[in-house]
């Protein structure tokens, strides 16, 4: 009997569904106030069994993820784990033996991501905010926009949500910029590039998109010297890290007038302080950590954790697998809407 550890928020809203792939499964749940329970007994850490453990946003909201990997750490039995974050730095998973249990991710976020990403830069390059005042003042006045066809997006970071905006942008007839230390070759772009040849490529960006992981090697990768190099009239945005960017420099590049727009979902510090001045800089747009917020990710994020676990109980290859080298946790914790990428 495979027992699977889960928080009980998933069992309430997903638990029926278990009984699909295999009656037998053993579901333990953690509950809020950190207590393991099976039907309705409940159990001592001693006492769980875990083979798979299934942590979903739901778990990361209420709090229940250190209570969740303290059983993880603490039985030896788990062998698998399926996470909703993008993310390899997640706190909770400093202590795991990730060389002896296999992480996995669904990758769920990245359409509401993609989707914000491009969301943010047509509402800039259309002029939205010059219609909405004229609304106001209800003036009918026409204004010509600049459009997303012939413009270069460089995309730094093209793991599943870079990916996920160059496929959509490239639809729109733009061309794609790829950065990546090591990449695959299959990637949507119309150019890869290695990191250390981002400086040369700045000055050919219309739109600059960072979808890279927060990591020694990205920290501050968008510096002074980067942000010299870009075009006046470009668009920057993270929903990445907000290490790596320079924020000091990034403030003073703004004030210069370059690039155009920060269109900002992550910071250094967070939530970011109010006398911040990003908050009230009109070349800023700051959004809480809230690019993944698309309502569909959860029913995507269930398909594919119900998916996987159809293929571990049949001895199949997972799908996510993450490999164990890039998970470097994080000292600080973040909120953890970013963490849900």
């Amino acid at each position: 009997m495979v027992e699977v550890l889960l928080s009980e928020r998933a069992y309430q809203s997903h638990g029926h569904r278990f009984a699909e792939i295999d009656a037998e499964l053993r579901l333990v749940r953690v509950r809020g106030d950190g207590s393991l329970v099976v039907d309705d007994a409940e159990l001592e850490l001693d006492q769980a069994a875990p083979e798979v453990a299934w942590l979903t946003a739901e778990a990361l909201y209420d709090g229940v993820a250190a209570r969740f990997f303290d059983v993880v750490r603490a039985c030896p039995t788990v062998r698998w784990v399926h996470s909703p974050a993008a993310g390899t730095d997640l706190p909770v998973y400093r202590g795991v033996d990730w060389t002896r249990v296999r992480l996995t991710s669904a990758h769920v976020n990245a359409i509401p991501i993609a989707e914000y990403v491009i969301g943010g830069v047509l509402e800039h390059f259309q002029g939205w905010r010059d219609w909405h005042d004229a609304q106001a003042r209800t003036a009918w006045e026409y204004h010509e926009f600049r459009e997303v066809w012939n413009t270069t997006w460089l995309v730094i970071g093209v793991g599943a949500i870079g990916s996920a905006v160059a496929e959509r942008v490239r639809a729109f007839g733009a061309h794609v910029i790829g950065v990546r230390r090591h990449p695959r070759g299959d990637e949507p772009v119309d150019e890869m590039i290695d990191p250390s040849d981002l400086l040369a490529a700045a000055p050919r960006a219309d739109v600059v998109v960072i979808s890279a992981p927060g990591t020694s090697e990205t920290h501050h990768l968008v510096d002074d010297a980067f942000l010299r190099a870009m075009k006046t009239d470009s668009v920057i945005v993270n929903i990445a890290r907000g290490s790596i960017i320079d924020e000091d420099a990034l403030a003073r590049a703004l004030d210069r007038g370059v690039p155009a727009l920060a269109i900002l979902d992550t910071f250094a510090t967070e939530p970011l302080p109010p006398d911040h001045a990003f908050w009230k800089h009109p070349r800023v747009v700051v959004t809480p950590h809230s690019s993944n917020g698309g309502t569909a990710r959860h029913l995507r994020a269930v398909d594919a954790f119900l998916d996987n676990l159809r293929r571990y109980l049949r001895g199949e290859d997972l799908h996510g697998l993450v490999d164990p080298a890039a998970i470097k946790p994080r000292v600080r914790k973040e909120p953890a809407g970013r963490d849900q990428q």
